[in-house]
């Protein structure tokens, strides 16, 4: 178990050590408010993202036969494709002014961005979940890899030789090509190619279908956190406008993507040794709560060090103008800590297919968030960024402490 999570966190180490030494590039170029544009955009598409699959490729690590794995992934990736499509369409005819308002700037081929940035995040996901469950762990190291080279290439080159007043467009074209290049990378790591036949196409549907029931939990559930984890950028322009969701959306990158990828790829890791531990014994709970001691051990002393450190590291990594991030990144970073833990796990509940509970707590986490936007959207009671952020932070470590208790208990 250890060395698959050292072959996917030694890649997901040198993807995030490109993404800091680029920092202090990036930023120079990039001002709070185009990254506040990127990140309201990168809000859109992932909640997207969620429709497009319906979170079905949750379900692939649980399939009986190889098969029956390789027929799901292609129907998820045949769904992807249509929604996406269609997504485009309909943002192009009906969406666009709305979805515009939310910017600062109109920003120019909005549904085509869109779409485009839909078709390849929802393709990398199902392909990520495929390659887990055949237990290649080599690829996911290379995608964290590659994706991280081409984002940042991409956004310096478009504001080194293009620039312009859509500044943002370079972000977005970053993430864009970087997922593209992940979905190729998982392609080749991956046998999809070679096993796709006339007749997994055919069924390839029917095999979504027969998952159906658990769809609606599974989908409310991703909803609901995606829209939990997306809202704040929202509440965060709504309090302090572009320029505070920009900060914001920077110290989640700086704190928050690297706790997402080292976290998932213990839990990729988790995922596989646990399926195979439940088929034999499915009250086993040694697993989970070894992996929450070990990790919540780690974090304490890792995240208690860029706490303490922040003052210093943050203008070191970003420059002066991004001094106000000081703040944010030490809030964040405390509900971060927890996160980390719970992204080791999180997928244990799936494979248990005991997970309603984790829905409700979603939801009654998203009602909160939604209740914090309005009030911040139509008053002027909660004017304090910091604040503001506090409350985001709190809401969040409440709900992951709850669920992270439910896993250990194994209920």
């Amino acid at each position: 178990m250890l060395a698959n999570i050292l072959r996917i966190a030694s890649g997901q180490f040198i993807a995030q050590l490109i993404l800091l030494v680029s920092l202090p590039f990036i930023t120079r170029y990039y001002s709070p408010e185009e990254f506040g544009v990127f990140a309201v955009f990168s809000v859109i598409t992932w909640i997207l993202v969620v429709f497009s699959t319906g979170k079905v490729e949750f379900l692939i690590i649980t399939m009986k036969s190889k098969d029956e794995a390789v027929t799901l992934t292609i129907g998820i990736l045949i769904i992807v494709l249509i929604f996406s499509f269609l997504i485009a369409l309909i943002t192009m005819f009906f969406l666009s002014n709305f979805l515009n308002s939310f910017f600062s700037k109109e920003l120019h081929y909005l549904p085509i961005l869109i779409g485009i940035t839909v078709l390849f995040v929802g393709g990398t996901q199902t392909l990520r979940y495929y390659a887990t469950y055949l237990g290649n762990f080599s690829g996911h190291g290379i995608v964290a890899t590659v994706n991280a080279i081409s984002m940042i290439s991409i956004s310096l080159g478009y504001a080194i030789f293009i620039g312009g007043d859509s500044l943002s467009i370079g972000l977005i074209l970053g993430q864009m090509i970087g997922q593209f290049l992940s979905f190729l990378v998982f392609l080749f790591y991956t046998d999809i190619v070679q096993t796709i036949t006339l007749k997994k196409l055919k069924v390839s549907f029917a095999t979504v279908f027969n998952q159906m029931q658990k769809i609606p939990i599974l989908l409310t559930i991703n909803l609901a956190s995606s829209l939990s984890s997306r809202i704040p950028t929202l509440i965060m322009s709504a309090v302090g406008g572009m320029s505070a969701a920009g900060v914001f959306a920077m110290a989640e990158r700086v704190v928050g993507v690297p706790t997402g990828a080292f976290g998932q790829a213990v839990g990729q890791v988790a995922r596989h040794q646990y399926r195979k531990i439940h088929e034999v014994d499915n009250s086993n709970i040694s697993l989970p709560r070894k992996i929450i001691k070990s990790t919540f051990f780690f974090v304490i002393f890792g995240y208690g060090l860029l706490i303490t450190l922040a003052d210093w590291l943050v203008p070191l990594v970003l420059g002066e103008q991004w001094r106000v991030a000081i703040v944010f990144v030490q809030i964040i970073a405390v509900m971060e800590l927890f996160n980390f833990v719970f992204y080791s796990v999180e997928d244990i509940a799936i494979i248990r297919d005991n997970f309603s509970y984790r829905m409700w707590a979603q939801i009654t986490q998203l009602i909160l968030l939604l209740v914090l936007y309005a009030v911040v959207n139509t008053t002027s009671i909660l004017s304090n960024i910091e604040l503001v952020l506090g409350l985001i932070c709190l809401v969040r470590i409440l709900f992951v402490v709850y669920d992270l208790t439910k896993t250990w208990r194994g209920v």
